[in-house]
């Protein structure tokens, strides 16, 4: 769940002690962020600090809990108030009420009682975010093909930040809880369905799980995706050297057999391999260093070459003989990659 943070204001030290030491503040999904004797020096800590419930006795020396309480109001209109009270005057209640103090109680309380009016209010402020957020809750928030792209190509070192950078861009999205959900579960599967894609065996993606009892909480939330993420890339980089460098092999073994084909493609060599195109794609990329694409028309223009030099074919005919249906096609891609046309390379001899 979201955490509350509270704000204690009591001068005397038995009382503020109590409060502070005997309720057991986290394991509500509260925030125990400070406390102070009197209203001057939690006013300042208050405008740091900005609490969502302030817990404020109403007579203290210097600043008493009806000034402070107009201060917050005035500055913090978001922050709830809870005024503790020794006298049973229905002056101090009216004012309470005219100021936006939310709960006016008398004193002796018990911690049971207090924290049962605090969760009152942790509970309304959790909705009222929860109201606030979800109409931001959009997919497009996140962009998934930066997360596909971290996947096939990032660092498990660089994973933290990229996490933070990924989260930035969501604004207040991730203050929701529905949103963190949304989104954990978006970059889970997505990376589930990516190592299964490059045939990361069953049992290691095991180890890829998500707890979603941590998604109640943003900092929770943050820490489960940037494990998510590293252990992704490490689980990436486990078939990466070796299982990918045969597949490439078997490519460059298939480019040399059918280069001549002007119907070979990419698709046509993802099917050969066993890989989905996309994905042959990124691991051509890895591990040779450039895009098939690339690959197959330098392939292409080196064959081209040879025959310009030492053969007397027509360009038109080693057009057809290194996997080109078109001859202006042909001759424009070999004036784009070698710097001269076809004629002009065999007038040159290579030059």
């Amino acid at each position: 769940m979201d955490e509350i943070k509270i704000f204690l204001v009591e001068d005397e030290f038995v009382i503020r002690e109590g409060i502070r030491k005997n309720i057991d503040w986290a394991s509500q999904g509260l925030d125990f962020v400070g406390d102070a004797a009197d209203g001057e020096l939690a006013w300042k800590a208050i405008r740091e600090k900005k609490p969502d419930i302030v817990i404020t006795d109403i007579r203290m020396p210097f600043m008493d809990g009806l000034e402070l309480s107009r201060l917050i109001k005035e500055e913090l209109p978001q922050t709830e108030i809870i005024v503790l009270s020794g006298y049973e005057e229905f002056d101090y209640a009216k004012e309470c009420i005219r100021i936006g103090v939310a709960e006016y109680l008398l004193k002796p309380i018990s911690r049971e009682d207090l924290l049962a009016r605090v969760n009152v209010l942790a509970d309304k402020l959790r909705e009222k975010r929860e109201e606030q957020t979800t109409p931001k809750v959009d997919p497009n928030q996140v962009d998934r093909d930066k997360v596909m792209d971290f996947l096939r190509f990032g660092a498990a070192e660089d994973a933290d930040a990229f996490v933070d950078e990924l989260v930035t861009k969501t604004g207040d999205g991730m203050q929701s809880q529905l949103f963190r959900q949304y989104v954990t579960m978006d970059i889970f599967y997505s990376a589930v369905r990516y190592l299964d894609e490059i045939g990361v065996e069953k049992e290691k993606q095991d180890t890829l799980t998500v707890d979603l009892s941590v998604l109640e909480g943003y900092d929770k939330t943050i820490a489960c995706l940037k494990s998510l993420m590293r252990r992704a890339c490490e689980l990436r980089g486990f078939v990466r050297n070796t299982r990918h460098s045969e597949v490439v092999d078997k490519v460059l073994r298939y480019v040399e057999e059918h280069y001549k084909d002007e119907e070979l493609s990419l698709n046509q060599v993802a099917d050969h391999v066993s890989f989905s195109a996309n994905h042959l794609s990124t691991v051509f990329h890895q591990e040779y260093g450039q895009s098939f694409v690339k690959y197959l028309t330098d392939f292409r223009m080196n064959k081209a070459k040879k025959l310009l030099r030492e053969t007397g074919m027509r360009s038109s005919d080693v057009c057809y003989e290194v996997g080109y249906k078109d001859p202006h096609y042909f001759s424009s891609i070999f004036k784009k990659t070698q710097g001269m046309t076809p004629t002009q390379y065999r007038e040159g001899k290579g030059v």
